[in-house]
């Protein structure tokens, strides 16, 4: 079990796992934590470095000692954590290089020292270079951390020298639940599917207008394909709002849309509340065009993340998207 107040059942499973290498002392010198984003990946990280740090002889980090102390105020020397400066940048090689320098440091408690980089998808290729040999020659009693929900985007020379913990989404009746209680009336299941799954986005989604933005944004988004909106123009139009979230919605609505091309009593979507205008919509389109917009889709979600307009890649999308019932008359789209 973890402390309550990191408390989410989903992450027990992960927990365990981490706590069976402390009871055991066979720590490894390096850690992959890798799993869907929201689910609480840093968290669960930050927890078992304060664990490994605490010096009492509680099952779980005590709370009390010097160590733990320390680690609450983000002050233990002992403990370092490395990430983007600012959302969606690269993390610098020079943030690499002091991390590395600092390794080489003996831990002031007599301890671990231990070092966190979260998505450390965001390395550059300077970066991960200069990460890779302190992986090949590992200091003693140091323990790096590396938290991402895009392994595939972290060279294999990384990967191949870490362990690594995989993280599992809740089930959505657990996400619900869990949401419920955090949140009571709040509309879970939208909430739930305007985070993709992820049941902390959708908690801090619960401060927002994200429930009638998504709405919004789903109607110009079917009126796109129904060619009664001009793509360039919606695109201006979502211009104050995430791209990410927006491309995210619309992968999302098409994996939807791709489950009841194939399966129209199989599956269940994840985007219930819009089912009704779904199950239209897939009596209309076809898998093949579907499966190939939602790779295009993915394309477009990573090149967010780099140097790359994108304004002009959202409009790029919804262009694609209207493209599919191009050759149908008005209002119709390919079956």
């Amino acid at each position: 079990m973890m402390p309550s107040e990191t408390l989410h059942p989903w992450l027990e499973p992960a927990w365990r796992s981490l706590a069976s290498h402390i009871e055991s002392d066979r720590i490894p010198h390096a850690l992959l934590i890798h799993g869907p984003a929201g689910i609480g990946k840093a968290g669960l990280a930050a927890q078992f470095a304060r664990k490994l740090l605490c010096t009492g002889i509680a099952p779980l980090a005590c709370g009390q000692c010097p160590s733990c102390h320390l680690f609450a105020a983000d002050t233990h020397p002992d403990y370092q954590r490395v990430g983007p400066e600012e959302p969606g940048k690269a993390i610098k090689v020079d943030a690499i290089r002091k991390l590395i320098n600092d390794l080489a440091l003996k831990p002031q408690y007599g301890g671990y020292r231990i070092f966190v980089i979260d998505q450390a998808e965001q390395m550059n290729l300077s970066s991960a270079n200069a990460l890779l040999k302190t992986l090949e020659e590992p200091a003693e009693r140091t323990l790096l951390l590396l938290v991402t929900h895009r392994p595939s985007r972290l060279p294999p020379t990384i990967l191949s020298r870490c362990q690594t913990l995989t993280l599992r989404p809740p089930k959505v009746d657990e996400a619900l639940r869990w949401l419920e209680a955090q949140r009571p009336g709040c509309s879970a299941e939208v909430l739930l599917s305007a985070a993709g799954g992820s049941p902390l986005r959708a908690l801090a989604l619960a401060a927002t207008d994200v429930v009638e933005r998504r709405q919004q944004v789903f109607r110009e988004f079917t009126a796109v394909l129904g060619r009664r909106q001009d793509p360039v123009r919606v695109a201006e139009r979502w211009h104050g709002q995430s791209h990410e979230e927006c491309i995210d919605w619309m992968a999302s609505w098409v994996t939807d849309l791709i489950v009841l091309v194939m399966a129209p009593a199989g599956r269940r979507v994840r985007n219930t509340d819009f089912l009704p205008q779904l199950g239209k919509l897939a009596e209309l389109l076809s898998a093949r065009r579907l499966i190939d917009f939602r790779d295009e889709l993915m394309k477009t979600r990573q090149a967010l993340g780099g140097q790359a307009n994108r304004q002009l890649l959202l409009e790029e999308a919804l262009i694609r998207w209207s493209r599919i019932g191009q050759r149908m008359p008005q209002g119709r789209v390919e079956r």
